[in-house]
């Protein structure tokens, strides 16, 4: 036990010899340059060793940098992609509503007269048989449409409404075949019939005799007579004449002027004091 005990003043003795020389060498590094070249010397040792250990670290945010800023490309270009298609749609919707609008426009600019009722009617129906040549309209007798009505579009006579309820009508189509509508020649005023063939594309004159004056290309227009339709409105364009002295009448083709398989809007038209005089 004597030599425990007899080891305290000689460890003590250490302690402080420690003590004073941690002092000595704080001091030597405060007011020396000697400890700061060593610092630098380590530094530039340890400095190399220290990069190549960050340098993993580094590839990983950078690679989580370029990841995030990859998605971000790509959700901005969905994004806009979808946007694109948006302001197509609206694009196709505005450029269809502006051809409506300018079709509708043509409708109210025909040749009518000013002083005559004239109404704007939807198509709603197309009959499918393939001979019935009919439209269903979305204006009737509320409308005041009656059986017997001239239906025109902007370009020429459509045909003629045959029946009606209280907010629909029921049109014939001039290319019915079963729909006839008096016409005179815009060149000489030559009077003639022009009938529907179940053919939309494909109207015939009746009965014209061999010596009458008429040409490819001639155009057909109402000519009043019959009291249905008034004078002026374009029907049909000659497309054929074949005169074969075999038979009775000239072979006399036409086309309408209305694209009647196209239809999406007509015009009513209401005769005039000018018509019923």
């Amino acid at each position: 036990m004597n030599p425990i005990f007899g080891a305290g003043p000689a460890l003590t003795l250490r302690f402080a010899i420690v003590f004073v020389l941690s002092i000595v060498a704080m001091t030597v590094d405060v007011y020396t340059d000697s400890s700061k070249q060593i610092r630098n010397t380590l530094s530039s040792v340890v400095a190399p060793i220290q990069y190549i250990a960050d340098l993993p670290q580094q590839s990983i945010d950078s690679l989580s940098k370029y990841a995030a800023r990859k998605q971000f490309i790509l959700d901005e270009n969905t994004r806009l992609k979808n946007l694109q298609l948006i302001q197509n749609e609206k694009l196709q919707r505005y450029q269809m509503l502006l051809n409506e609008n300018a079709k509708l426009r043509a409708l109210l600019d025909t040749n009518a007269r000013i002083e005559a009722k004239k109404v704007v009617a939807e198509i709603m129906a197309v009959a499918n048989h393939p001979f019935s040549h009919n439209v269903l309209i979305d204006k009737g007798q509320s409308a005041d449409v009656f059986a017997g009505q001239p239906v025109i579009d902007e370009v020429g006579v459509v045909g003629q409404v045959i029946s009606t309820g209280n907010n629909t009508a029921r049109v014939i189509l001039l290319t019915d075949q079963t729909h006839a509508i008096p016409v005179r020649n815009l060149r000489n005023d030559i009077r003639a019939i022009v009938s529907g063939t179940g053919d939309i594309n494909r109207m015939v004159l009746n009965n014209v005799p061999h010596d009458t004056d008429i040409k490819v290309g001639d155009k057909l227009i109402t000519s009043g007579l019959g009291g249905l339709f008034p004078d002026g409105y374009p029907v049909a364009v000659v497309k054929e004449v074949h005169n074969d002295p075999s038979k009775p009448f000239l072979i006399v083709s036409a086309s309408p002027v209305a694209q009647v398989n196209r239809l999406r809007h007509v015009l009513l038209l209401w005769p005039d004091k000018k018509d019923l005089e």
